[in-house]
């Protein structure tokens, strides 16, 4: 992957676990960088405002949540990782086993672009459930 000036993008996070999918649509930056892909969007969401950055890399993908709730969750193919999440209520420990993980984009290192990834999620040692994960990144054209 070549260096690569941001681009503004449209994402669209769909989740499923507990046999419910949401869908969210964010605004955010994709750009390259030192071999890796990385899109960035603000959450409005619950439990107050966080930036969030998605790493993609030879070795999988990170997710990073910076603001009111903070966070890392790393996620390597049959692997189980450890993470963290942080809020005004407290830390809690995590771990993801990753069952499912890709990246497809209909055009080398183009938009649109596709990543999925599926996991099982333990907080403080304790299953949690089971994620279903797809996160769709295409050109946004709007000013």
């Amino acid at each position: 992957m070549n260096e690569s000036e941001p681009r503004r993008v449209k994402i669209e996070l769909r989740s499923g676990h507990g046999g419910e999918t949401s869908v969210l649509v964010y605004k955010g930056m994709l750009y390259s960088k030192r071999n890796a892909l990385y899109i960035k969007y603000e959450d409005a969401g619950e439990g107050g405002g966080s930036s969030v950055t998605v790493k993609w890399d030879g070795a999988g993908m990170t997710l990073l949540r910076h603001g009111d709730v903070q966070g890392e969750q790393t996620f390597r193919l049959g692997r189980r990782t450890a993470g963290w999440h942080a809020s005004p209520a407290g830390r809690l420990r995590l771990e993801m086993e990753t069952t499912a993980l890709s990246l497809r984009s209909e055009t080398p290192g183009g938009l649109p672009l596709e990543i999925e990834w599926q996991y099982e999620l333990w907080i403080d040692e304790i299953s949690a459930d089971r994620f279903d994960l797809r996160l769709r990144v295409q050109e946004d054209h709007e000013e």
